[in-house]
């Protein structure tokens, strides 16, 4: 698309790309700096201009990074971390502090802020920011301080520590099984709409702990992206889901979500506590990855 670099790029414009590039968002990016996504755009293509090189695959609704775009986010978004962290040594009031944290929304809705009161109470003096996009935290460890990522743990160039495993279970809500479908054998599940998220392979996979062939199985119902969605359509009756425990044992034990038989399934993956190396120099970094670690425990 472009040639050889012509010029150096803007300050600037390396800050509106590193936001755009966290957020996959020209509105959103837009959003944050106070600018319009015309201006955004604008910004972008000068940058583009001035590196010779494409950074962006513009789609109907989003944006994504280039395999350039990519290499250039990695590069410089350290270089902003370490500029926002001296800017909060240099700021800051009262003697307060400034953690970022990166989280999937699941995580952060249903484990997280239930225990913001406990963690106000243990460190007092630290504001957490809290971020979510819609890439994995893994692939923009740069912009946190810490972050919560979800997967496999096998992830180069960063530290990685267990944090919590999960384990998941067919739930739906009390009005979904009607009296023409009675839940006695696990399969008697395929008689009910499915929720799925992002594909097939985690009922799947249930069904076969359960005994269950689902070879012919049609497995019919919604698929949703974000994991927060599909719980909320499993609150409102659209159908049986898999339920993430701890996360929906609330739900379970107040009776908004039945669990039809006590049988879980470990998916393999689990959430981890990463980080790049000289995060833990700042002492409130230390402090928030030790409370992590803590309430893993409770």
């Amino acid at each position: 698309m472009y040639g050889r670099m012509s010029k150096h790029p803007s300050l600037s414009g390396l800050r509106t790309f590193n936001v755009a590039a966290r957020t996959l968002s020209f509105k959103r990016a837009a959003d944050q700096l106070g600018l319009t996504p015309t201006a955004i755009s604008h910004q972008i293509k000068t940058l583009e201009q001035a590196l010779g090189a494409s950074l962006f695959e513009r789609r109907v609704r989003q944006v994504e990074l280039t395999a350039r775009g990519r290499e250039l986010a990695d590069a410089i978004a350290p270089a902003f971390r370490s500029i926002a962290d001296a800017v909060e040594r240099f700021s800051g009031v009262d003697g307060r502090h400034v953690v970022t944290l990166g989280a999937g929304p699941v995580f952060a809705s249903r484990w997280l802020v239930p225990r913001l009161d406990a963690f106000w109470q243990a460190l007092p003096d630290v504001d957490l920011r809290l971020h979510h996009s819609p890439m994995p935290v893994y692939q923009q460890l740069g912009q946190f301080d810490l972050a919560v990522a979800w997967g496999d743990g096998q992830w180069a160039d960063m530290h990685i520590e267990p944090l919590l495993r999960i384990q998941v279970t067919p739930v739906h809500a009390p009005e979904v099984q009607s009296q023409a479908v009675r839940l006695e054998a696990p399969g008697d599940v395929l008689a009910l709409p499915l929720l799925h998220q992002r594909n097939h392979n985690g009922w799947l996979q249930w069904l076969q702990h359960a005994g269950v062939d689902p070879a012919g199985a049609e497995l019919a119902g919604s698929t949703f992206e974000d994991a927060n969605v599909l719980l909320q359509a499993m609150l409102d009756g659209k159908g049986a889901g898999l339920g993430i425990l701890p996360f929906v044992a609330d739900d379970i034990a107040s009776g908004r979500l039945i669990q039809p038989w006590p049988m879980t399934v470990d998916p393999g993956d689990a959430y981890y506590l990463i980080y790049n190396s000289r995060a833990l120099e700042r002492e409130p970094v230390r402090k928030v990855r030790d409370w992590l670690q803590q309430q893993m425990k409770h």
